[in-house]
């Protein structure tokens, strides 16, 4: 009996990684194959201790960037944050008087293609290892700030001093309760007439069911990795945002996405 439930442990947490490296792959908006990447089981983490989790999935730089969007080297890398510039550029848009927050910002996938579009852009994380990737990636590039949070939410930033705060997948990773902390803090750091945009898997779009259900059926009775990710519906991300004050609040379907826009009045 012991055996087996160490088989179904070791299953579940291949399983589990498996799904984190799905994940990071459709975020990655790729359409080949990739090579598996085996992350640690972590089981000894609670989910909420955020920078630990990410700084040992981050455990050397070709490990962050796969953990990122599924791809190690970094022209694959560069490739897949197109489409996540062009779903922000599109709904939110960067203009070139824009001070930039993103949170969440891990290797800077996206930070690396929008601080030459504005003013200045800031991205925090509470990964050291993560940020230390970003802070390599952006060399040479002047007007970029990285913030190492040192608890969850925004606390470390003034308030009314961006004009853009976004995020992407990030928030998949997180707690309910910490999605709408960083919502609300996104709030209170923007300007008025800042924007708002944010985005997560669809839970309500094939991709994200899929992979949802994939996790569900692995197994209902052991611990799931602190890395498990968690699709949103666009009802969740719109409370959160009309909640916190936001105005012209707008869910948006770009499979396998959800993505949330508004605007601070």
């Amino acid at each position: 009996m012991a055996a087996a439930i160490k088989g179904l442990q070791v299953v579940w947490i291949l399983g589990s990684a498996a799904l984190l490296v799905c994940g990071a792959y459709i975020w990655g908006y790729a359409s080949r194959a990739f090579r598996v990447v085996e992350f640690p089981s972590l089981l000894n983490l609670p989910r909420r201790q955020y920078g630990d989790v990410w700084d040992a999935l981050a455990a050397n730089p070709e490990l962050a960037k796969a953990a990122a969007c599924g791809h190690e080297d970094e022209s694959s890398v560069r490739r897949s944050a197109q489409t996540p510039v062009k779903n922000l550029m599109e709904l939110a848009g960067v203009r070139p008087e824009d001070d930039v927050l993103e949170f969440g910002c891990g290797v800077a996938r996206i930070g690396l293609e929008i601080a030459p579009l504005c003013r200045t852009w800031t991205g925090v994380d509470m990964s050291a290892n993560m940020l230390a990737v970003a802070a390599e990636r952006l060399r040479g590039i002047g007007n970029i700030r990285l913030v190492k949070l040192q608890q969850i939410g925004l606390d470390q930033l003034e308030s009314n001093s961006f004009d853009l705060v976004y995020s992407t997948n990030m928030l998949d990773h997180l707690d309910g309760m910490d999605r709408w902390r960083y919502v609300k803090d996104a709030f209170r750091v923007l300007r008025s007439g800042g924007r708002l945009c944010i985005d997560n898997t669809d839970l309500e779009q094939d991709p994200g069911w899929r992979a949802f259900s994939m996790g569900a059926e692995a197994s209902q009775q052991l611990e799931r990795p602190p890395y498990n990710p968690t699709p949103s519906t666009a009802s969740e991300l719109t409370t959160y945002a009309s909640r916190a004050g936001f105005a012209q609040v707008q869910a948006h379907k770009r499979s396998p996405l959800v993505i949330v826009t508004a605007v601070k009045i």
